[in-house]
């Protein structure tokens, strides 16, 4: 079996989550994709922007907020690369279980790190920790680097299919993330995120290039799963999808910043017909 390697560049936060959504209703094949964002904000499908997100710092910034369709806690995204692994629930013989399949998928990611020159290894118990920030704690199976995180990711199942979508940190701004999140937790604050988050950048002490990043991760998922690849654009079909949700669903405030009327269009959406 081969897996499809899709690259769709640097977008707005509206149209990534709509590409994944639109990549999960059409998959067929295993599909890999790899992109960047312009600076902004994602939140967990759970939780509630106003609540989480200091929402006049991120419009000072100039940074939109865009909801999930997938669980976990709010990241800035913006000196990575975001990988999306999306296939059929019953190809590659994941296992049903959730975390046993984020084991497996995360194995991947820790090859990648290997071959830059990163021993990276996988969590094995989720923190309980309170924070509204994704990179400030540890899920099943995400990746520490001497106990720091640099990589964190979040699933969902739907229909049958398979959405698993991470970052991995070429840099991180503290002082940025500290302030764009609400929380009363001296967790949270700039001191304790250096002692808690890396990045590429600070385990290499030199810059990588997205491109030397992105050739590191599909090679880290070729060893992984024993597949080859090949690079595919977005279908037409993936296309005319994607354009519809970005206008309908991700750039809509009703889908962002409230949860329950997240959960409204979210219904509202899976009736229309595509």
């Amino acid at each position: 079996m081969e897996f499809r390697v899709i690259h769709t560049g640097k977008n707005s936060a509206f149209t990534n989550m709509a590409i994944d959504e639109a990549i999960l209703t059409h998959c067929q094949i295993p599909t890999l994709r790899l992109y960047q964002w312009q600076p902004s904000i994602s939140i967990g499908y759970n939780q509630d922007a106003n609540n989480e997100i200091n929402i006049n710092k991120s419009k000072r910034y100039k940074i939109p907020i865009v909801r999930r369709i997938t669980g976990g806690k709010a990241i800035l995204h913006d000196k990575e690369l975001t990988y999306s692994f999306i296939l059929p629930q019953d190809s590659l013989s994941l296992p049903q279980s959730i975390a046993e399949s984020y084991r497996i998928i995360a194995k991947a990611l820790v090859n990648a790190f290997g071959i830059i020159g990163i021993k990276a290894e996988l969590k094995k118990q989720p923190e309980k920790i309170s924070t509204p920030i994704c990179f400030n704690s540890s899920n099943w199976y995400e990746l520490l680097v001497n106990n720091k995180k640099i990589s964190g990711s979040a699933q969902r199942r739907l229909n049958g299919m398979i959405l698993q979508h991470g970052s991995l940190l070429i840099d991180f701004d503290y002082e940025k993330n500290a302030s764009l999140f609400k929380s009363s937790q001296i967790i949270d604050n700039t001191e304790s995120l250096k002692k808690r988050i890396t990045s590429i950048k600070k385990e290499l002490n030199k810059d990588i290039s997205y491109k030397e990043l992105a050739a590191a991760v599909i090679l880290g998922f070729q060893r992984n799963f024993n597949m080859q690849y090949y690079n595919d654009p977005l279908t037409h079909e993936e296309l005319k999808l994607a354009n519809k949700l970005s206008h309908e669903k991700y750039s809509t405030d009703s889908w962002n910043l409230s949860k329950n009327d997240a959960t409204k269009t979210e219904k509202l959406i899976n009736t229309l017909n595509f």
